[in-house]
């Protein structure tokens, strides 16, 4: 799925690592920072996290302070719709093909040379730092991955702002199987003195806020749509961004109007008039888009593909859609579940396998609109809406 080129040696090398590929704990990437002496301490962060949401509300705080104020705003996601530069950008650009080679290079050397096992996220982070702070960048807005305290991001520690977006269940195999663990582990990218931006302001919140000395702001309800994304979800997350960069003395008006002009690419957007895709992976999430869909899911067809490693999780998310017609599909990318290993467990229409060239044909139609009549919903991993933006030909930042 990466658009590389042939000279980029260190892309290659860093590519064939497994993304999913983590250690617990930090203990190798703070190592190496600290070699390098911490030069992650001279960013301003806004830190992220959350079950869901926390991508959309990253997208918000980074073109709302690039785009309105004409910051200079380094941001860094994952994992990513098209391409791997995805994830680094600044001024709502990625960073070039070959500016990312050198950074990977940088990393790798310095691993070697010093003799630290990184995985493929913890390089991620050490190029973001060397690229974000080579680059002097005023702000630097920061998603985390599947963690919290033990997230390869959990570096810095006077963050300008920390965010909970959302707590549900998800990956339990690695966070824990109730939401108390979970929302456990999201706390700890709250560091002494910072300031939490959440909605779930519950007990255990409070009493780790008020051990650790950092504030837990009261968020302002706010009656008119802050953002012109859809859902009330994603009113929830503007409320959060509008408040912390109200906090931050931004004006709120200014704020306001930035809100209303956000792009969140791969999130309820239509790549086509009858092609709707969504990033939605979970209960939560799900539940959301069918809301959001409302009359027009009536008239859809489902397409699914997952990289869910539990087929019984999987099936348990189709099942969220009784009635409707449903296309399974694998071969997206080399982690999506196959169908086998599910299918047996649902009722579906047909499995496309999009490694092999029919039914990518048969997706292709699709997008270009080859005679349909009817909607589609293409929804699930992420990667498969990326496949399906790369298929497309569709440029992410066309709109900025």
């Amino acid at each position: 799925m990466e658009l590389l080129k042939k000279n980029h040696s260190a892309i290659e090398q860093v590519m064939s690592l497994t993304p999913g590929g983590m250690h617990d704990g930090r203990d190798n990437i703070l190592k190496l920072l600290g070699i390098l002496g911490n030069p992650q301490d001279s960013l301003s962060v806004f830190h992220v996290t959350g079950s869901n949401g926390k991508g959309s509300v990253c997208q918000m705080i980074a073109q709302v302070l690039s785009k309105q104020f004409h910051k200079k705003v380094g941001l860094f996601t994952s994992p990513h719709l098209i391409d791997i530069t995805e994830r680094f950008q600044i001024h709502w650009k990625p960073i070039s093909s070959s500016q990312l080679n050198t950074y990977y290079k940088k990393t790798l050397g310095l691993a070697k040379k010093y003799a630290i096992e990184l995985s493929f996220f913890e390089i991620q982070v050490v190029a973001m730092v060397l690229y974000f702070t080579d680059e002097k960048v005023e702000y630097a807005v920061v998603e985390t991955g599947l963690w919290g305290l033990y997230d390869g991001t959990n570096i810095f520690d006077h963050p300008l702002a920390c965010f909970i977006t959302s707590v549900t269940i998800e990956h339990a195999h690695v966070l824990g199987k109730t939401r108390t663990s979970i929302q456990r582990n999201k706390l700890g990218i709250v560091k002494k003195w910072t300031t939490l931006y959440t909605h779930l302001a519950n007990k255990h919140i409070l009493e780790y806020c008020q051990r650790i000395w950092a504030h837990l702001a009261s968020i302002t309800k706010h009656s008119l749509p802050l953002t012109n994304l859809p859902g009330k979800h994603q009113q929830k997350n503007a409320l959060l961004v509008f408040q912390a960069l109200y906090d931050l003395w931004f004006d709120a008006q200014e704020i306001r109007t930035g809100l209303q002009k956000i792009y969140n690419p791969g999130r309820f957007e239509w790549l086509s008039p009858h092609l709707l895709v969504d990033t939605a992976n979970n209960e939560e999430n799900i539940t959301l888009l069918k809301n959001m869909m409302g009359k027009d899911l009536s008239k859809a067809t489902l397409i699914f593909g997952t990289t869910q490693v539990d087929p019984l999780y999987a099936a348990k998310l189709i099942h969220m859609f009784p009635g409707h017609k449903k296309i399974l599909v694998d071969g997206f990318c080399e982690r999506a579940l196959p169908c086998s290993e599910y299918s047996h467990l649902v009722q579906c229409d047909t499995v496309w396998h999009l490694d092999t060239p029919k039914w990518r044909e048969a997706l292709l139609d699709v997008i270009e609109d080859i005679g349909n009549t009817q909607k589609y919903l293409l929804f699930w991993s992420i990667y498969l809406v990326g496949y399906t933006m790369i298929l497309s030909r569709h440029n992410i930042f066309a709109k900025g």
